[in-house]
């Protein structure tokens, strides 16, 4: 299983959260750094492993981020319930 930490105070701007989801997931080179082509790879984690998103400070986060992590942490419960291996914990 791998975890991963969305710490929604550091990570500022949309490009900065993509790099960040790119090196921690090694997505591929066709990922197309957004929520749609995050849920479409992620559907598919059934055969590469469970993966746990941590989910931490949203208090803390940029107003400009509020919008992108509400659909983000929405794609992910969504995705969550369909594919056992996908977690989500909002701390």
């Amino acid at each position: 299983m791998k975890d991963i930490l969305i710490n929604c105070e550091k990570l500022r701007s949309r490009k900065v959260l993509h790099d960040y989801l790119e090196r921690e997931l090694l997505l591929p080179d066709y990922y197309g750094r957004n929520l749609d082509a995050l849920h479409d790879i992620l559907s598919g984690f059934n055969k590469t492993g469970a993966v746990t998103f941590h989910i931490i400070n949203r208090e803390k986060q940029s107003s400009r981020m509020v919008t992108l992590y509400q659909a983000m942490l929405d794609m992910l419960t969504d995705l969550g319930r369909e594919n056992p291996n996908i977690g989500v914990v909002e701390e």
